[in-house]
């Protein structure tokens, strides 16, 4: 038997978990991660309470995914900001015009080059580009080659802690976080570390874990089809097989390029390659 293991992560609670990934791993018998955001089960297109419930009776491990699915990493400025702006161009593709999620009006902000920092409430962003609205005027100019626009130390915690509270409502008690959009700076993972065992995405598409990788250290790849071919998982499995250490490949169900036919190709891949299929929880 091979010491490596595989963990596989899937993202954000889509009910193609549930209605196509579940039958493909129950059949083998294996267990999966599901990284949650509680306020969207329930919602067209997510998993009920109840089916997550049978997930994780099912020894599925509850993954947390934050509160809200905040982007926390300091987004860019794209242009210079002067003193009394009170828009900023962002040099994100994370704003996400037009949709409820990422950056959300309503919630606090610096914008810093390490000499000035300044705290803002957002309160729009536009339709059509990365443009962001502030509740008040810049004070001060800021060069977009030196500042950072960042959700505060506050909206982390909300964001990374305060999930907690939502799980808790729902029986859960979860020790792994996933990062949104595997997003995050050092304020982020000092909030990460402090409140939680595991970190699934301190790194994406990297190589495998080695044996004595820190849990809160640990990298991910996506094994998507628009993301890895056949021939990389196969190789990337071969080397847990090898190594040892733990492999983590993830996926967003309700997208095309996770097809039920590929997680089952991957669990018999590590089957074949004597590598026990196993959660996050299980594996640190």
């Amino acid at each position: 038997m091979s010491d490596g293991r595989l963990a596989l992560v899937f993202d954000d609670g889509y009910i193609e978990d549930y209605e196509g990934i579940y039958p493909v791993l129950d059949e083998r018998g294996v267990p999966a991660c599901q990284a949650i955001v509680p306020g969207w089960l329930g919602d067209d297109g997510h998993l009920t309470a109840e089916q997550l419930g049978e997930l994780a009776d099912a020894g599925w491990e509850v993954v947390a995914h934050g509160r809200r699915h905040r982007y926390m990493e300091p987004n860019h400025l794209a242009a210079d900001a002067a003193a009394g702006d009170r828009r900023l161009r962002l040099d994100s593709g994370h704003v996400f015009p037009g949709e409820d999620h990422g950056i959300y009006p309503g919630d606090a902000f610096e914008v810093t080059d390490c000499d000035r920092t300044e705290t803002h409430t957002l309160t729009g962003k536009d339709d059509d580009e990365p443009v962001v609205e502030l509740d008040d005027p810049l004070s001060a100019d800021f060069a977009a080659d030196e500042t950072v626009f960042r959700p505060t130390a506050e909206q982390i915690r909300d964001e990374v802690v305060g999930v907690r509270d939502e799980f808790e409502g729902l029986g859960y008690d979860p020790t792994t976080f996933a990062l949104p959009y595997d997003a995050g700076d050092s304020r982020v993972w000092r909030a990460v570390a402090d409140e939680y065992d595991a970190l699934v995405d301190a790194t994406v598409r990297s190589l495998p874990n080695p044996p004595g990788t820190p849990p809160l250290s640990l990298s991910r790849y996506y094994l998507e089809t628009s993301h890895m071919r056949t021939v990389e998982i196969e190789a990337y499995l071969d080397e847990v097989a090898a190594g040892g250490g733990l492999g983590i490949l993830a996926g967003h169900t309700a997208w095309e390029t996770v097809p039920s036919e590929r997680v089952a190709t991957v669990v018999d891949a590590a089957h074949e390659r004597d590598i026990e299929v196993t959660t996050v929880r299980d594996a640190v």
